[in-house]
């Protein structure tokens, strides 16, 4: 099965982010709209990881974790979280 490790790791990783950036910022929608806007925009500011095997998700997730793959995506969703937030789109 085709699997995009980026993807994956941005869902993972989303709630945690937004659950803090809105501690800071009350006014924050967490609607499914824009969180899915802050996805895309996040998705398209990444490199894609895309495995067929269990095997090549284990070597990507190492690989990503070395070489500051986790920073990077947390780095993404935070700017993309700026850019919803200041112009939702619903």
């Amino acid at each position: 099965m085709l699997y995009n490790y980026t993807e994956a790791i941005v869902l993972q990783t989303l709630n945690s982010i937004l659950d803090k950036y809105k501690l800071t910022n009350q006014d924050l929608c967490t609607c499914e709209r824009c969180r899915q806007d802050v996805m895309a925009i996040a998705l398209n500011n990444l490199p894609a990881h895309y495995v067929v095997t269990e095997t090549g998700r284990i070597i990507t997730q190492v690989s990503a974790e070395q070489l500051g793959g986790k920073a990077m995506v947390i780095a993404q969703i935070l700017k993309a979280i700026e850019i919803v937030h200041k112009n939702p789109q619903h």
